[in-house]
Protein backbone atom coordinates (compact mmCIF):
# COMPACT_ATOMS: atom_id res chain seq x y z
CA UNK A 1 0.00 0.00 0.00
CA UNK A 2 2.86 2.38 0.75
CA UNK A 3 4.45 1.28 -2.52
CA UNK A 4 1.29 2.20 -4.43
CA UNK A 5 1.01 5.54 -2.65
CA UNK A 6 4.59 6.61 -3.31
CA UNK A 7 4.98 5.40 -6.89
CA UNK A 8 2.50 6.59 -9.47
CA UNK A 9 4.43 5.09 -12.41
CA UNK A 10 4.47 1.41 -11.43
CA UNK A 11 6.11 0.21 -14.66
CA UNK A 12 9.09 2.54 -14.23
CA UNK A 13 9.70 1.54 -10.62
CA UNK A 14 9.43 -2.19 -11.34
CA UNK A 15 12.05 -1.73 -14.04
CA UNK A 16 14.57 -0.73 -11.36
CA UNK A 17 13.32 -3.26 -8.80
CA UNK A 18 13.63 -6.19 -11.21
CA UNK A 19 17.30 -6.65 -10.32
CA UNK A 20 16.32 -7.17 -6.65
CA UNK A 21 13.68 -9.82 -7.37
CA UNK A 22 14.54 -12.93 -5.35
CA UNK A 23 11.50 -15.08 -6.12
CA UNK A 24 7.75 -15.40 -6.36
CA UNK A 25 5.52 -15.79 -3.32
CA UNK A 26 3.72 -19.09 -2.93
CA UNK A 27 -0.08 -18.92 -3.32
CA UNK A 28 -0.59 -19.68 0.37
CA UNK A 29 1.75 -16.88 1.50
CA UNK A 30 0.18 -13.50 2.30
CA UNK A 31 1.28 -10.47 0.30
CA UNK A 32 1.19 -8.20 3.35
CA UNK A 33 3.03 -7.86 6.64
CA UNK A 34 2.22 -10.48 9.25
CA UNK A 35 1.58 -7.83 11.90
CA UNK A 36 -1.31 -6.31 9.90
CA UNK A 37 -4.88 -7.52 9.75
CA UNK A 38 -5.99 -8.72 6.33
CA UNK A 39 -9.54 -7.40 6.75
CA UNK A 40 -8.25 -3.95 7.68
CA UNK A 41 -5.98 -3.85 4.62
CA UNK A 42 -8.82 -4.91 2.35
CA UNK A 43 -11.05 -2.18 3.76
CA UNK A 44 -8.30 0.37 3.24
CA UNK A 45 -7.72 -0.69 -0.36
CA UNK A 46 -11.44 -0.57 -1.06
CA UNK A 47 -11.58 2.92 0.42
CA UNK A 48 -8.65 4.01 -1.73
CA UNK A 49 -10.35 2.72 -4.88
CA UNK A 50 -13.50 4.63 -3.96
CA UNK A 51 -11.53 7.83 -3.38
CA UNK A 52 -9.73 7.44 -6.71
CA UNK A 53 -13.03 6.93 -8.54
CA UNK A 54 -14.41 10.08 -6.91
CA UNK A 55 -11.40 12.01 -8.19
CA UNK A 56 -10.33 13.20 -4.76
CA UNK A 57 -6.67 12.39 -5.48
CA UNK A 58 -6.57 14.54 -8.60
CA UNK A 59 -4.86 17.91 -7.98
CA UNK A 60 -6.85 21.13 -8.13
CA UNK A 61 -4.83 23.36 -10.45
CA UNK A 62 -6.84 26.47 -9.55
CA UNK A 63 -6.00 25.96 -5.88
CA UNK A 64 -2.27 25.62 -6.51
CA UNK A 65 -2.32 28.58 -8.89
CA UNK A 66 -3.88 30.75 -6.18
CA UNK A 67 -1.32 29.46 -3.68
CA UNK A 68 1.52 30.43 -6.00
CA UNK A 69 -0.07 33.79 -6.80
CA UNK A 70 -0.72 34.80 -3.21
CA UNK A 71 2.79 33.91 -2.03
CA UNK A 72 4.21 36.06 -4.83
CA UNK A 73 1.93 38.93 -3.80
CA UNK A 74 2.97 38.63 -0.16
CA UNK A 75 6.66 38.46 -1.06
CA UNK A 76 6.46 41.57 -3.26
CA UNK A 77 4.32 43.38 -0.70
CA UNK A 78 6.91 42.81 2.02
CA UNK A 79 9.57 44.57 -0.03
CA UNK A 80 7.24 47.37 -1.18
CA UNK A 81 6.29 48.21 2.41
CA UNK A 82 9.93 48.72 3.37
CA UNK A 83 10.71 50.57 0.15
CA UNK A 84 7.78 52.98 0.45
CA UNK A 85 7.43 53.50 4.22
CA UNK A 86 11.05 53.06 5.27
CA UNK A 87 12.57 50.87 7.96
CA UNK A 88 10.85 52.30 11.02
CA UNK A 89 9.37 49.87 13.53
CA UNK A 90 5.79 49.53 12.27
CA UNK A 91 6.61 49.12 8.54
CA UNK A 92 9.38 46.70 9.46
CA UNK A 93 7.02 44.53 11.52
CA UNK A 94 4.35 44.57 8.81
CA UNK A 95 6.93 43.68 6.18
CA UNK A 96 8.28 40.90 8.39
CA UNK A 97 4.80 39.38 8.74
CA UNK A 98 4.28 39.46 4.96
CA UNK A 99 7.72 38.05 4.22
CA UNK A 100 7.54 35.30 6.87
CA UNK A 101 4.10 34.19 5.70
CA UNK A 102 5.29 34.11 2.09
CA UNK A 103 8.38 32.08 2.97
CA UNK A 104 6.35 29.54 4.95
CA UNK A 105 3.86 29.18 2.11
CA UNK A 106 6.73 28.76 -0.35
CA UNK A 107 8.13 25.99 1.81
CA UNK A 108 4.88 24.03 1.83
CA UNK A 109 4.22 24.70 -1.85
CA UNK A 110 7.63 23.41 -2.89
CA UNK A 111 7.00 20.44 -0.58
CA UNK A 112 3.94 19.53 -2.67
CA UNK A 113 6.01 20.02 -5.81
CA UNK A 114 8.75 17.81 -4.39
CA UNK A 115 6.15 15.11 -3.85
CA UNK A 116 5.05 15.53 -7.49
CA UNK A 117 1.52 16.28 -6.28
CA UNK A 118 0.74 19.33 -8.42
CA UNK A 119 1.31 18.26 -12.03
CA UNK A 120 0.93 14.85 -13.60
CA UNK A 121 4.45 14.83 -15.04
CA UNK A 122 7.30 14.83 -12.48
CA UNK A 123 9.39 17.03 -14.79
CA UNK A 124 6.97 19.94 -14.43
CA UNK A 125 6.86 19.54 -10.65
CA UNK A 126 10.65 19.57 -10.42
CA UNK A 127 10.95 22.59 -12.69
CA UNK A 128 8.52 24.70 -10.66
CA UNK A 129 10.09 23.42 -7.44
CA UNK A 130 13.44 24.80 -8.61
CA UNK A 131 11.78 28.16 -9.29
CA UNK A 132 10.19 28.28 -5.85
CA UNK A 133 12.92 26.96 -3.58
CA UNK A 134 16.03 27.92 -5.58
CA UNK A 135 15.09 31.38 -6.81
CA UNK A 136 12.43 32.57 -4.36
CA UNK A 137 13.80 30.97 -1.19
CA UNK A 138 17.50 30.75 -2.09
CA UNK A 139 17.95 27.07 -1.21
CA UNK A 140 18.99 24.21 -3.52
CA UNK A 141 16.18 21.82 -4.42
CA UNK A 142 18.65 18.94 -4.55
CA UNK A 143 19.55 19.51 -0.89
CA UNK A 144 15.91 19.46 0.21
CA UNK A 145 15.05 16.44 -1.95
CA UNK A 146 18.01 14.51 -0.59
CA UNK A 147 17.04 15.12 3.03
CA UNK A 148 13.33 14.55 2.41
CA UNK A 149 14.06 11.25 0.68
CA UNK A 150 15.86 10.13 3.82
CA UNK A 151 12.97 11.34 5.97
CA UNK A 152 10.41 9.23 4.09
CA UNK A 153 12.75 6.26 3.84
CA UNK A 154 13.34 6.23 7.61
CA UNK A 155 10.57 8.30 9.25
CA UNK A 156 11.21 8.87 12.97
CA UNK A 157 14.21 6.54 12.85
CA UNK A 158 16.94 7.68 15.22
CA UNK A 159 20.04 9.00 13.40
CA UNK A 160 18.40 8.18 10.04
CA UNK A 161 15.61 10.74 9.77
CA UNK A 162 17.11 14.21 9.09
CA UNK A 163 14.04 15.88 10.61
CA UNK A 164 14.96 14.35 13.95
CA UNK A 165 18.53 15.54 13.55
CA UNK A 166 17.36 19.08 12.86
CA UNK A 167 14.79 19.22 15.67
CA UNK A 168 15.69 16.42 18.12
CA UNK A 169 13.91 17.89 21.14
CA UNK A 170 10.80 19.04 19.30
CA UNK A 171 10.04 15.76 17.51
CA UNK A 172 11.59 13.07 19.70
CA UNK A 173 11.42 14.16 23.34
CA UNK A 174 9.69 11.50 25.43
CA UNK A 175 8.99 9.21 22.46
CA UNK A 176 10.22 5.74 21.57
CA UNK A 177 12.18 5.94 18.32
CA UNK A 178 12.58 3.19 15.74
CA UNK A 179 15.90 1.68 14.67
CA UNK A 180 17.18 0.41 11.32
CA UNK A 181 16.63 -3.20 10.33
CA UNK A 182 16.60 -5.41 7.23
CA UNK A 183 13.15 -5.91 5.74
CA UNK A 184 11.59 -8.48 3.46
CA UNK A 185 9.25 -6.44 1.29
CA UNK A 186 6.41 -8.13 -0.58
CA UNK A 187 5.00 -6.19 -3.52
CA UNK A 188 2.18 -7.77 -5.47
CA UNK A 189 3.28 -11.37 -4.96
CA UNK A 190 6.93 -10.51 -5.59
CA UNK A 191 9.42 -10.67 -2.73
CA UNK A 192 12.40 -8.31 -2.46
CA UNK A 193 15.20 -8.13 0.09
CA UNK A 194 15.88 -4.47 0.85
CA UNK A 195 18.32 -3.00 3.34
CA UNK A 196 18.16 0.48 4.80
CA UNK A 197 20.14 2.38 2.12
CA UNK A 198 18.23 0.58 -0.64
CA UNK A 199 14.92 1.63 0.86
CA UNK A 200 16.04 5.21 0.57
CA UNK A 201 17.37 4.65 -2.94
CA UNK A 202 14.10 3.28 -4.30
CA UNK A 203 11.98 6.08 -2.96
CA UNK A 204 9.82 7.85 -5.56
CA UNK A 205 12.17 10.83 -5.68
CA UNK A 206 15.36 8.82 -5.99
CA UNK A 207 15.47 9.05 -9.78
CA UNK A 208 16.93 12.56 -9.71
CA UNK A 209 20.24 12.41 -11.50
CA UNK A 210 23.38 13.86 -10.01
CA UNK A 211 23.74 16.22 -12.96
CA UNK A 212 20.40 17.82 -12.24
CA UNK A 213 21.35 18.30 -8.62
CA UNK A 214 24.49 20.12 -9.60
CA UNK A 215 22.62 22.27 -12.11
CA UNK A 216 20.08 23.07 -9.41
CA UNK A 217 22.80 24.20 -7.03
CA UNK A 218 24.41 26.32 -9.75
CA UNK A 219 21.06 27.98 -10.41
CA UNK A 220 20.83 28.84 -6.72
CA UNK A 221 24.26 30.47 -6.75
CA UNK A 222 23.44 32.43 -9.90
CA UNK A 223 20.14 33.68 -8.48
CA UNK A 224 21.83 34.81 -5.26
CA UNK A 225 24.52 36.65 -7.23
CA UNK A 226 21.92 38.38 -9.41
CA UNK A 227 19.92 39.48 -6.38
CA UNK A 228 23.04 40.83 -4.65
CA UNK A 229 24.02 42.85 -7.72
CA UNK A 230 20.55 44.28 -8.20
Amino acid sequence: DAFVAFHSDKALVKKYLRSLLIGELAPDQPSFESNKKKSLLEDFRELRCTIEKMGLLRPNFAFFFLIFLHLLVLDVASWLVVWYFGISLVPFLVSMVFFTTAQIQMGWFQHDLGHCSVFRKPKWNRLLQIVVINILKGLPASWWNHLHNQHHAKPNCFRKDPDLNMHPLLFSLGRTLSVEEILNVSIRNNKYLLKGPQLAHYNVFSFFSLGRRRRSSCLTIISINISSVS
